[in-house]
C-alpha cells in the first residue's frame, strides 16, 4: 500500500523522498519555488485578515470618510494595481535572466543557479509574489452590494509601495550581486558552509585523534564486495548511520569510491569484513547500500572538489576572457578556500564507532589532493600568462605562511611545478623579480631539501629570467 502510493506522488517528490535530509535541505534550499510558495500563503492570510477587518470593524471605519472609497474606484485601483505590479515582476525578472544568461556563458553556468539559490533574490521574488497575489485575493473579495471601502483601498496602496520599494533594492541587489568579486565570494562562502557541514558534522566527530592508536578487530575471511545497483554520481553517503549499523553487525568497512565519482551499475562501491563477533550473522547489505545515494549530477553537499572547480572555472574562463584582475580574485578566494580546509579535518581516512574501534576506511585523501583540484588546471591554461603564472604563485605563498608545517611543502611541489609549466616570457623586470620572490619565498616556507639556487639557474639557462635580478647572495658559495 505504502509502495502504491508512492508510485503516484509526483516524480519530484519522489526523488526527494529518496534523498537525505542533508540532500532534502540542500534542494529545497536551492530551489526557486519554496520561499515564494511561503510568500503566497503568507499573502493569502494577510488578505483573509483584511477581509476581516473591512467588513467586520466597518463601523469603525465610519468616523475615518477621508480614507474611504466607492466600490467603483476600488475595483478600478485594484485592476490598475494588479496590472501595474505584474508587469514590474515580468519586466525585472525577464531583463535579470538574460543579464544573467549573458554572465553564464562568459563565466559558468552556475552562476545562474548560484543567483537564484541566494536568499536576497527569494525573498525579493516572494515579497514580488505576496503583493500579486494579495492584490489578486482582495479583488475578488470586492462585493458590488457595499458602496464603500476603507481596508480595502489603504492595503492596496500599501502593498504595491511595497512592492515598487522591492523592485529598487531587488536591482540593487542584482547589480552589486553581478559584479564579478562579489560572484567569487558568494561561491567561497557558500563551499565554506558546506566544507563546515561535512568535514566538522559528518566526519570529524568520527575521526580519532590518533590514528595509530585505533582498536581494530580481527576479521574474518576476505572482503565481501558490494556493487552498485544503478548509475550516476555519488552525492551524499551518510558516515554516521554506516558506522552505527556497522558496529551493530560487527563489520569493517572500507570504501572504494568519494564523494562525487561517478559509478555505474556493477561498479563496487564498498568492501566489507566480518568480525569474530559476526563471523556467523547474516548481513544485509541492501541495508548499507541504501545509507549512500546516488543522482544524476555533482552537488556539493559532501562534494568538496566540486566547491572548489566552481572557482577554478571562473578562473578558466577568465583567462581565455582575457581579464587577468577577475581570475586573480578567484584564485585568492580559492586560497581562502583552501585554508578554510586545512583548519577543519586532520586527513585521515579512518572513522571510529563511540568504543574508538575502527568501522570505516576511506580511500586515503591529502590537502595535497585540494591544492592540486585548485590550482593544476588555471595552471595549465595560463602558462604563457605572466601575470596569471604570478598570482598563482603569490596565492601559494600566502596559503604556505598561514598552514601547519605538515602542510607547506605540498605547496613548495606545487608552485614548482608551476614555475617550470611556465612557457612565456616575461617582458618587464617588475615581473622577473616577483617570480623571483614568489619562488624563494615557498622554498623558505617548506622543508623541501632542493636548492634553491638550481632551480632558479634552470630558469636562467631557459631565459626566462635574467641573472640580474637573482640576489647574490643566493649563489654565494
Amino acid at each position: 500500500m505504502k509502495n502504491a502510493i508512492r508510485r503516484m506522488l509526483p516524480k519530484k517528490i519522489r526523488q526527494l523522498m529518496s534523498m537525505s535530509y542533508r540532500q532534502q535541505w540542500y534542494e529545497i534550499r536551492s530551489s526557486l519555488w519554496v520561499l515564494p510558495a511561503i510568500y503566497i500563503m503568507l499573502a493569502a492570510v494577510l488578505s483573509v485578515v483584511a477581509y476581516w477587518a473591512e467588513f467586520g470593524l466597518q463601523p469603525a471605519f465610519n468616523s475615518l470618510p477621508v480614507f474611504s472609497t466607492e466600490y467603483s474606484l476600488a475595483q478600478t485601483m485594484y485592476s490598475t494595481m494588479l496590472s501595474g505590479v505584474l508587469t514590474l515582476n515580468a519586466f525585472t525578472f525577464n531583463s535579470i535572466l538574460v543579464v544573467l544568461t549573458s554572465f553564464s556563458g562568459q563565466f559558468t553556468p552556475r552562476v545562474l543557479f548560484n543567483f537564484i539559490a541566494d536568499r536576497k533574490t527569494q525573498h525579493s521574488i516572494g515579497i514580488f509574489n505576496l503583493c500579486f497575489f494579495f492584490l489578486l485575493f482582495v479583488f475578488f473579495f470586492l462585493d458590488s452590494s457595499m458602496s464603500e471601502y476603507v481596508i480595502f483601498p489603504i492595503s492596496g496602496v500599501v502593498v504595491t509601495s511595497i512592492s515598487v520599494i522591492n523592485f529598487i533594492l531587488f536591482i540593487n541587489h542584482a547589480t552589486r550581486w553581478m559584479q564579478v568579486s562579489s560572484i567569487t565570494t558568494s561561491m567561497k562562502e557558500e563551499s565554506q558552509l558546506r566544507i563546515l557541514n561535512t568535514l566538522v558534522y559528518d566526519l570529524e566527530p568520527y575521526r580519532p585523534d590518533d590514528p595509530n592508536r585505533v582498536f581494530r578487530e580481527k576479521t574474518n575471511g576476505e572482503a565481501h564486495v558490494v556493487a552498485s545497483e544503478r548509475t550516476g554520481f555519488l552525492q551524499v553517503v551518510d558516515f554516521g548511520k554506516l558506522i552505527r549499523e556497522a558496529r551493530k553487525d560487527g563489520i569493517v568497512i572500507q570504501m572504494e569510491r568519494r564523494v562525487g565519482d561517478f559509478v555505474m551499475e556493477g561498479i563496487t562501491l564498498f568492501k566489507y569484513w566480518k568480525t569474530d563477533s559476526s563471523a556467523d550473522m547474516p548481513i544485509n547489505e541492501q541495508k548499507f547500500r541504501q545509507f549512500l545515494y546516488l543522482g544524476h549530477s555533482k552537488t556539493e553537499v559532501q562534494d568538496l572538489e566540486f566547491g572548489i572547480r566552481k572557482l577554478t572555472e571562473i578562473a578558466i574562463k577568465s583567462i581565455g576572457n582575457d581579464e587577468p584582475m577577475t581570475a586573480q580574485d578567484a584564485i585568492y578566494q580559492l586560497t581562502d578556500l583552501l585554508f578554510s580546509i586545512s583548519k577543519v579535518t586532520k586527513f585521515t581516512p579512518y572513522l571510529t564507532d563511540e568504543d574508538e574501534t575502527l568501522r570505516l576506511i576511506m580511500l586515503d585523501e591529502e590537502f595535497s589532493f585540494y591544492v592540486y583540484s585548485a590550482f593544476s588546471h588555471i595552471a595549465s591554461y595560463s602558462e604563457n600568462d605572466p601575470v596569471v603564472t604570478n598570482s598563482l604563485l603569490e596565492a601559494l605563498v600566502i596559503l604556505s605562511k598561514a598552514l601547519n608545517t605538515k602542510d607547506k611543502n605540498c605547496c613548495w611541489h606545487y608552485g614548482k611545478v608551476i614555475a617550470r609549466g611556465f612557457t612565456g616570457q616575461f617582458k618587464y623586470d617588475y615581473d622577473q623579480v616577483k617570480f623571483v620572490n614568489n619562488i624563494e619565498a615557498l622554498a623558505e616556507n617548506s622543508e623541501d631539501k632542493e636548492p634553491f639556487q638550481s632551480f632558479v639557474r634552470d630558469f636562467i639557462d631557459r631565459g626566462v629570467i635574467q641573472e640580474k635580478h637573482i640576489p647574490a647572495r643566493q649563489y654565494k658559495d
